[in-house]
């Protein structure tokens, strides 16, 4: 009855009505303007889980450098007819420092610790104040924590692994680094292998409270991914795409309604001589919706451009 009661107590943690303490200044929004999450556990894709764990004892790390470019966007009303652009992210490169422990019987526990390098933009004050000084140039962003664990039933081959992140609200919040709250995670992570070709794919919810974010609701949300690469047997070289897209189910009206989705291409290698050790790179762009008024945009935190380098150490797995 442990496990029940604890998933009960993150739930509560995370969609609780909010204290005044956690509330931004000048009542503006508090919210992580980053949607994706990049987690320890991927090993073939940039950012889709893989459905191993590592075996007991065994420790993997990856670092990732990632460049955002106008990741959050407000188009404010101006004297002319098409208004005014104020960009609260104009650009931003971020370190994810990731950690992965095998603790046995085909579980993992993780630890991601994403940082803010360099950015410039208005932030929130920007919105909130006539005159206010830009956002900080280095910020901290929230941590996450989780816990895996892989079945080892594979029907018609498919691989899966139940995993669970919860986000601690550490990070910048007038810098759109920090939510307001604890976000709870739970996703289903599932793969598929044939010769060279890999196949996978997360499906869950990001449980959260609601947060205003000029006209756009920002709260629970329905998590979709899917990626299909193909590895190269020599060099063991791979390519990959992958996309998600977080479906709002906070949104009381067509107008609060809010989709960040993207897609990436990405490349990895691995030298014969290191197999633990893999490289990487991927690039792509955010994924526009239309709104209620017929207009296609981003959701908030999609960034018009995003570009990713990484390292990792992998484990060994069971």
């Amino acid at each position: 009855m442990r496990w029940p009661a604890l998933l009960l107590l993150l739930a509560v943690l995370a969609l609780a009505p909010e204290s005044a303490r956690a509330d931004c200044e000048g009542g503006a929004p508090c919210l992580d303007a980053e949607p994706l999450w990049l987690t320890p556990s991927a090993r073939h894709f940039a950012f889709i889980s893989d459905t191993d764990a590592p075996g007991f004892g065994k420790l993997g790390g990856s670092a990732t450098i990632g460049f955002r470019y106008q990741p959050a966007v407000l188009e404010a009303e101006a004297p002319n007819a098409e208004g005014r652009e104020i960009n609260l992210i104009r650009h931003t490169t971020d370190l994810t420092a990731g950690l992965r422990l095998g603790i046995g019987n085909r579980m993992e526990l993780t630890l991601a610790l994403p940082a803010g390098l360099y950015q410039r933009g208005a932030g929130i004050k920007g919105i909130t104040h006539q005159s206010a000084p830009p956002i900080a140039e280095q910020s901290l962003h929230d941590p996450r924590v989780g816990f895996g664990y892989a079945p080892p039933f594979r029907p018609a081959g498919i691989t899966s692994k139940l995993r669970l992140e919860l986000k601690l609200p550490l990070g910048d919040r007038a810098a759109l680094m920090g939510e307001q709250s604890f976000v709870m995670s739970p996703t289903l992570a599932i793969g598929r292998r044939h010769r060279g070709w890999f196949a996978g794919g997360e499906l869950g919810a990001r449980l959260r409270r609601p947060s205003e974010f000029f006209g756009r609701r920002v709260g629970t949300q329905a998590l979709v991914a899917g990626g299909l690469g193909y590895e190269l047997p020599r060099p063991q070289l791979a390519f990959m795409l992958e996309l998600y897209a977080l479906l709002s189910l906070a949104a009381r009206t067509a107008q609060e309604h809010d989709l960040p989705a993207e897609w990436l291409a990405s490349a990895r290698f691995r030298a014969k001589s290191l197999p633990q050790l893999v490289l990487g790179l991927a690039g792509g762009t955010s994924i526009p919706a239309r709104n209620a008024t017929g207009e296609w945009r981003a959701g908030v935190g999609a960034p018009l451009f995003r570009a990713l380098v990484f390292a990792r150490w992998l484990p060994e797995t069971n």
